[in-house]
């Protein structure tokens, strides 16, 4: 089983794009790692609004933390974390294309 846990900032990312990325999550993580994904479990964290700041600005960072199955190499490794960072980026016709526009979240891992 892989567990992701995400930590993202209050009120940037709406409902709907979070079952997006969590989707995203579970595809990505399937697509790298076939059958030793097994399971995909993700779960979200909010940082309070208000309470994350970055160069004395409001946080906009996310954070998404995963383990890895045992036995996989470096660059099953290096592969899963770009499609993860390409797929929490990419823009879309839905929300995130709107919030990436605007900037109001980065990706980070």
């Amino acid at each position: 089983m892989i567990q992701f846990d995400c930590i993202v900032q209050e009120k940037q990312i709406p409902e709907s794009t979070l079952a997006e990325l969590e989707s995203g999550l579970k595809r990505v993580a399937a697509s790298v790692l076939g059958p030793a994904a097994g399971d995909v479990n993700v779960r979200f964290r909010e940082i309070p609004n208000g309470a994350g700041y970055r160069g004395g600005e409001l946080s906009t960072t996310s954070l998404v933390r995963g383990s890895m199955p045992p036995g996989c190499d470096q660059s099953v490794r290096e592969k899963l974390l770009q499609d993860i960072c390409d797929m929490w980026s990419e823009p879309d016709p839905g929300a995130r294309k709107s919030i990436k526009n605007e900037r109001k979240y980065d990706a980070c891992l």
